[in-house]
Formats: structure tokens, sequence, C-alpha cells
């Protein structure tokens, strides 16, 4: 299922939504239409290639370009008139990075035959000029070191506030294979373009002068994203600030209730600043619902030592009980999700590790659960039956005595029995 299109237009071609898309919805799944692996000599010096590609990769000096040549000739017929179909005619007139790199390697080529006429003949220059070329242009490079070119995936561009994420498969069929999640947490509205980072993380939260310099070096042109457009310094300078405050706060040992509530309005205008899922943030909401779970384990130590003269460090009110297993529930669980758009496979160690502060957080908000659905059942039974009787004859709470049903769980119970 692919829920975009690309989109031809005066800024060149675009990716955009063919309906409005939910954060976490997957967009798309696609296969690579022509893969570079790392190992060039695979393709040069393999038992059935042609010899004079590695004699060839010698005295040119640069073995990727042949290796990417004879890659592009192990195509199918209908594969290779697609993969060529990406350098569209008028390509070079609007954009000018692809004429730099076409006009680079056609002069890099020409330069060569020029000293080494006696390989004018051996292979057909022009598709080794124009595949490096695609290759220069719309190639990705993966986490394993392959570079790939992709029909869709090579067409998305860069944004500081990407609204998409993708991963490459490491395992499966075939190599290469890629997958986008929307990871915006607005979602993305119909016909809005999807974009995605082409840098690190830590390149997004940096000051808009030092990402320009750096996205310059990778794009080959200034950065044209709604972010870096806007050039708002005073939001680049409160984003690191928050970062520094939230480091700072859920280093406090032991954490409190100032501590944790201080960290959440952190993460809660980080998500306005920044509304896309981050694997900093991520990290910051483990560390959170840890504080929380381990506030709730004080919490039940407190209470079994009422008698003993010691310092409260947190509230013992079922309501603070209650609201810091929700807040650790979903923390956990908006974490494992944005591991999960933005690593994919690569995720399944740190959902492994979460796993064990996570099943008891599970395991006691669905007992509280449980009690509260009972204490409601309960309440509304009395209240049913009591519909008809006079009020002086209905039992009133503060009477002794008088069984209590829905209780919700003792200490003991939701500390101890999930142990």
């Amino acid at each position: 299922v692919v829920r975009g299109e690309l989109i031809a237009g005066d800024g060149g071609v675009r990716f955009a939504a063919l309906r409005r898309l939910r954060w976490g919805t997957p967009i798309l799944t696609e296969r690579p239409l022509l893969l570079l692996e790392p190992d060039l000599d695979r393709y040069l010096r393999a038992a059935d290639a042609d010899p004079r590609f590695a004699e060839l990769a010698e005295a040119l000096g640069d073995s990727s370009r042949l290796a990417a040549y004879v890659a592009f000739r192990q195509l199918h017929e209908r594969k290779q008139k697609e993969f060529l179909g990406l350098w569209r005619e008028d390509l070079e007139a609007s954009d000018p990075v692809a004429k730099a790199i076409h006009e680079a390697n056609r002069k890099g080529i020409e330069a060569f035959l020029e000293d080494h006429p006696q390989f004018r003949q051996s292979i057909y220059w022009n598709h080794v000029i124009l595949v490096s070329s695609i290759f220069g242009r719309f190639g990705q490079v993966n986490s394993d070191g392959s570079k790939a070119i992709y029909s869709i995936c090579s067409h998305i561009r860069h944004s500081c506030k990407p609204n998409a994420a993708w991963f490459t498969l490491r395992k499966g069929f075939p190599q290469g294979k890629r997958m986008l999640h929307v990871i915006s947490l607005d979602g993305i509205q119909r016909r809005e373009e999807i974009t995605v980072s082409h840098v690190e993380e830590p390149v997004l939260l940096q000051p808009r002068l030092r990402r320009s310099l750096h996205l310059v070096k990778v794009l080959g042109t200034p950065c044209p994203c709604d972010r870096c457009r806007a050039n708002d310094e005073e939001a680049d300078e409160r984003i690191r600030y928050l970062f520094a405050k939230l480091s700072a706060t859920l280093a406090v040992q032991p954490p409190t209730d100032s501590s944790t509530a201080t960290a959440q309005e952190c993460l809660r205008e980080l998500d306005q600043l920044l509304p896309f899922s981050m694997q900093t943030k991520a990290k910051a909401k483990v560390l959170l619902a840890t504080s929380l779970g381990e506030l709730s384990q004080r919490a039940a130590w407190q209470q079994d030592n009422r008698p003993a003269n010691i310092v409260l460090w947190t509230g013992l009110d079922p309501e603070s009980q209650e609201q810091r297993l929700k807040d650790s529930k979903r923390l956990y669980e908006t974490a494992g999700k944005d591991f999960e758009y933005l690593l994919g496979q690569d995720a399944l160690p740190i959902l492994e590790r979460m796993e064990s502060g996570y099943a008891p957080v599970q395991d006691q908000h669905k007992m509280l659960t449980k009690y509260r659905d009972k204490a409601e059942a309960a309440e509304a039974v009395l209240e049913s039956e009591g519909a008809g009787i006079p009020f002086e004859h209905k039992p009133q709470s503060y009477e002794p005595n008088l069984p209590r049903p829905g209780m919700p769980p003792t200490w003991e119970e939701l500390f101890k029995r999930t142990k």
C-alpha cells in the first residue's frame, strides 16, 4: 500500500499524502530499484565478471562508478529503462545540484578517455556518466553501508521538521527494503508534502546557522524547509534550554514529585517546538517513566512504614498513585512506538530492555482499572436499588461496618503481588 504520490512542480518532484494520515500510519514499503552493496569487488572481480572492468577500475582510480554501471547492467531491460527515467530531460534545467553532478561526471570521464584512449570503445561511457549521476543525485545510503536507488523514496525531500521517517530492513528479502511511517504528532494532512530528515538527529537540535552549514554539505544547497526559512532564533535557543533542563531534571536522585513534574512540562513544550517523534525525546520518556515507577515504589514503602518517623518523599493519596501509573504507562508506550517508527528492526533490543520496566506498570494499571470498574458498577447498582427508598432509610457513606464494594487495591496487593 502506498499512501502518497509523486507530484511534479516548479520546485521539482515532491511526495504528497493522498489522504489525512495519523501519527504512526505506515505510508509505504518499497524495495530498491537498484542496490549497490559495500563490497565493490563483488561486481568487478567476480568469477563471471568481465575482466576488463577490473582493469578499467584500476586505471580510472574509482571503483564506485564502474561497480554502479555493472550493477545497472545486471537489471532487466524494463528496470534499466525505469532507472534511466529518473534522469528527466528537464532535470538539469530545474535542479542545479543535478546539473553540477552530471557535469563533474562528464568532465571526469572525458579527461580519463583523453589520457587512456585505448579504453574509449570498451564500454558505453554515456551510460557510465548517467548511472553515476543518478547515484550521486538520488542515491540513499542505508545503515549497512549499501547505496540504493528507489523509485519513490529517492524523491522524498529533507525537512528539519520532518513529518515522516524511514528505516531499512536488515533482514528479509529483498535486501534494502525500506519502510516509511508518519512521525508528526499532528499527523499529515491530505496533499501535504511528506518529508524526512536526511541528517542525523543531533543536527536537527542545532541552531539554524550550524544546521545550515551541515546541510549544505549533505544536500548541496541551503535547506529550503519551513523551519529554516522561518529562522526563529528564539525557538532554537528555547529548544537547547529545554533539553538542558530536561537532562538536569532527569538526573535528580532520588526523583521527586517536583522533578518529574518539571520533566513532563519540558517534554510537553518540546513536543510543541519539535512536533515529531525523536530518539532523544523517547529516551527521556523512558527515564521519566522509570523515575515515576521509583516514586510509586517509595510510596508503597512509606505506607508500610507509617508508624516510623520518616520523611515523606511523595503523596500517598490514591489519585496521585493512579496518575503516576497512567503517566508511566503512557510514557513507556509512546517511547516504544517512537523507537519502532524511527529504528525498525534495530529497536528490538531497546524494546526488550524496556519490557522489564513496562510489564509491572501494566499489571498494576490493569489491577487499578479492574477495581475502579467494580466500584463504578457497585455504585450504579446501589443507586438503582435505592431509587425508590426514602432518604432516611438509605445506607449512608459514613455509617460504620457497612460493606464497601469495589475498594481500590491495598499497597500490598498492588506492589507485592506483581513481583
